[in-house]
């Protein structure tokens, strides 16, 4: 009987440790697989607002109205939501709605890029770079920092060829 008990005390840590372990994963796959889910949404919340605001005020070419259209819009949206709602997001929600097709957005999301990724993508005005560097972060899972950094150093080595 001392020999069972012995044995069972050994292997109670093993299996305590493994259940721990066992634990974790499943609270990291989780929360993994919502921070994806909600950067989706969010990509494609501010991609659709991008696209209501340019076709019912900027694309009827009402400019000086737009502007402060826009300007309004986020002064009750900051009320209403907080301060990431002001007129700065909502240029670049605009900025997005003419940078990337439908088509584009859901590829983006599929592909588990972020808002801030689109943001930095939607500033590259030529068409084939701005692939170039989608299809890239998407071979190398690069983090908005390494894309940031690789457009930067690109943007330094044409300013040292042009000088």
């Amino acid at each position: 009987m001392g020999k069972s008990i012995i044995k069972s005390e050994t292997t109670v840590p093993k299996v305590e440790t493994q259940l721990y372990s066992d634990v974790c994963s499943l609270i990291e796959n989780t929360r993994g697989r919502v921070a994806t889910t909600v950067n989706a949404e969010i990509i494609m919340l501010n991609w659709q607002i991008g696209v209501r605001i340019k076709n019912d005020v900027l694309f009827n070419q009402r400019a000086e109205y737009g502007k402060q259209m826009v300007k309004n819009l986020a002064v009750k949206l900051t009320e209403r939501y907080g301060k990431g709602w002001g007129d700065r997001k909502l240029l670049h929600c605009i900025r997005s709605a003419y940078t990337f097709s439908e088509e584009q957005i859901v590829y983006a999301v599929r592909t588990q890029f972020t808002w801030t990724h689109l943001r930095s993508l939607m500033f590259i005005d030529n068409e084939l770079k701005r692939e170039f560097y989608i299809e890239m972060c998407r071979l190398e899972h690069w983090d908005t920092r390494t894309l940031d950094e690789k457009i930067d150093c690109a943007k330094r080595a044409k300013n040292r060829l042009s000088a």
